[in-house]
């Protein structure tokens, strides 16, 4: 697909913006808990950085991707510190925006970076560290996915991610509910009054919040915050909140 995009992108002359904060966090296919029984074993084949999916820099021809990567979301959330890759001559556009717009970013953040992967870590110590934060992430789907299977069956779908931090539940709303104006609005009402909250699916919408769109049942779920000791306590209120509401 991302090929795909790129040939259109050829044939229009357009640029791409690959904004992907969530790249260095792929960890494969889900192996049910159990399968292998010494966790080493489990997650030895983590991609580091040498396996990763292709991004769309890597098949730019052309020079029209602007890559955007971020150190929040596997470093440091608060560092709010990321790069850009792209040919000179749009980093060199994009310089001049930044010293008339916001000047520089957070010179602390950008001196802890550098000190620390330059420094003190190096390549290797920052490729040891993706993998660790990948087998990090990798058990934390794993264990996120068993108890949703176990506790969510017959209330939610859900596809199993390979990277990221997130699991995209569609809600099996009983029959009479679908569709039914103000359901969703319901449903989070009761998520409250069990001490879950998911995200909406409505706020990723770029239709904005339609009422066709408000009544989609769609709701984000992560399984970054939380330690993996509160999840089953986490996903036994959601199936509790879900209760009236599915088949």
């Amino acid at each position: 697909r991302k090929q795909a995009i790129y040939e259109v992108a050829k044939k229009h002359d357009l640029v791409i913006i690959e904004d992907d904060p969530y790249y260095y966090l792929q960890f494969g296919e889900y192996r049910p808990v159990g399968e292998t029984a010494d966790a080493e074993d489990r997650y030895s084949d983590l991609p580091g950085v040498t396996a990763l999916i292709p991004s769309l820099l890597s098949m730019d021809t052309d020079g029209r991707v602007i890559r955007l990567d971020s150190f929040s979301k596997i470093l440091a959330p608060g560092l709010r510190c990321g790069w850009i890759t792209a040919p000179k001559y749009m980093t060199d556009k994009i310089q001049f925006h930044n010293e008339t717009s916001v000047q520089q970013p957070a010179g602390l953040s950008q001196a802890i970076v550098s000190k620390l992967i330059n420094e003190h870590w190096g390549h290797e110590g920052w490729e040891r560290h993706l993998v660790q934060i990948q087998r990090d992430y990798a058990m934390r789907r794993d264990r996120f996915v068993e108890l949703c299977q176990k506790y969510l069956k017959g209330k939610v779908e859900f596809t199993v991610p390979s990277a990221g931090m997130f699991l995209w539940f569609r809600l099996l709303l009983s029959e009479e509910l679908q569709g039914k104006e103000g359901v969703m609005q319901e449903v989070f009402e009761s998520m409250i009054a069990n001490h879950v909250l998911l995200v909406p699916g409505h706020l990723f919408s770029p239709l904005g919040a339609t009422p066709e769109v408000l009544s989609k049942p769609f709701v984000r779920a992560a399984f970054s915050y939380a330690s993996i000791d509160d999840f089953e306590t986490a996903i036994t209120r959601l199936a509790k909140a879900l209760e009236p509401f599915t088949g």
